[in-house]
């Protein structure tokens, strides 16, 4: 059955047919029931542009902004700490990205509702043949792996992440190096020779630099490591759509765990980074050296957002690996356990090669 009636009604993911659970489908608009597959439009009740809004960074930092608040059961996973909200019919669980059982007693409490998210577009299929796909491409992984990592245990979780905004303007100084040539004499074994030496001319610089820095990516996660989620990069951010609990349905959805001012230091760190390639450019020369940078923020503005991602946890011995995909671009990433036996194995087959082909060099 299908019928275009919106789900008009914010605290309902039931279906109005015959009151099962309504899960959000990846890729469109709209909720779908797996009892009797009837589907019902997500009728948005904001516009577009409220996804991309810049909201006032001073005034958050203040202290004046009043993030809307919904309940949520929240539970904390006690091996890697992970705070997931979780539906209310749910009591035990296991970790999406670690994999250990959660059966501690849910805690409902007031969270932020985030102003924008990006919905699935990948379903679960999908990345599950990238998974099987990347489990065949292993070399040297062990025999029974594909056992142990099966593409059954994928979970759709909401991530969340902060982004900034910011002109910047730096005030540096330092030192220019620029190269140039002389002609030494040397003795080298009783004889004078001469050689061309670079040399390196040093002046003192100071200046200026320019920057303005849009949607600086910054995770609101410590559930998985910086370098992972960057891997999974780049998101379409221009596909926002305003914050809807119903694109939630039938996911997981991690609680903030870096709050927003510790969010923008670690934008400014970014930003850091950018900011010195611009000052080396405007010092110019062959070398640079920067003896001190001062930066000046203005008009910085942020987002909180959440971003979908299948994950897939296992364990191999007595170690967690872990695989994800970026639900929006199918961009994976994952880690892997390897075979010492099939190592070791390839490595003394390398060595009787090399001693053949040494072997039959020599009667040449």
């Amino acid at each position: 059955m299908d019928t275009s009636t919106p789900v008009s009604d914010q605290k309902s993911v039931t279906c109005p047919n015959c009151g099962a659970s309504l899960a959000y489908k990846p890729g469109t608009t709209r909720l779908v029931c797996e009892h009797c597959g009837s589907s019902f439009d997500i009728k948005a009740e904001t516009t577009a542009a409220d996804a991309q809004k810049e909201n006032d960074l001073s005034i958050a930092l203040a202290g004046g902004s009043k993030a809307a608040q919904a309940q949520a059961y929240v539970v904390s996973c006690p091996a890697c700490g992970a705070q997931t909200a979780l539906e209310k019919n749910l009591f035990s669980a296991q970790c999406a990205f670690c994999g250990s059982p959660i059966t501690v007693q849910p805690d409902e409490r007031a969270v932020a509702n985030p102003q924008a998210v990006l919905p699935f577009k990948i379903e679960k299929q999908a990345a599950a043949a990238g998974f099987n796909k990347w489990l065949r491409r292993l070399w040297f992984a062990p025999n029974n792996l594909k056992k142990t990592a099966s593409s059954d245990r994928f979970s759709g979780v909401y991530l969340p992440f902060w982004t900034f905004d910011a002109d910047t303007e730096s005030a540096y100084r330092g030192e220019r190096g620029d190269h140039y040539t002389e002609t030494v004499r040397r003795v080298v074994n009783g004889r004078e020779e001469t050689q061309r030496v670079v040399r390196t001319r040093w002046s003192s610089a100071s200046g200026r630099v320019r920057r303005a820095f849009d949607d600086i990516l910054i995770t609101a996660s410590r559930a998985l490591p910086d370098k992972y989620l960057n891997r999974l990069e780049p998101w379409d951010l221009a596909g926002l759509v305003p914050y809807d609990h119903r694109y939630l349905s039938g996911f997981k959805a991690e609680i903030s765990q870096v709050d927003i001012k510790e969010g923008f230091d670690a934008a400014k760190q970014v930003m850091a980074n950018t900011i010195q390639q611009d000052i080396r450019r405007d010092i110019g020369g062959d070398e640079q050296r920067i003896s001190s940078v001062s930066t000046q923020y203005a008009d910085t503005t942020y987002k909180h957002i959440l971003l979908p991602v299948w994950l897939s946890v296992f364990r191999y011995g007595s170690k967690v690996y872990r695989f994800a995909v970026n639900a929006r671009t199918g961009e994976v990433l994952g880690e892997r356990p390897y075979s010492a036996i099939k190592i070791a194995l390839a490595v003394l087959a390398a060595l009787i090669i090399l001693g053949v082909l040494i072997y039959f060099t020599g009667q040449h």
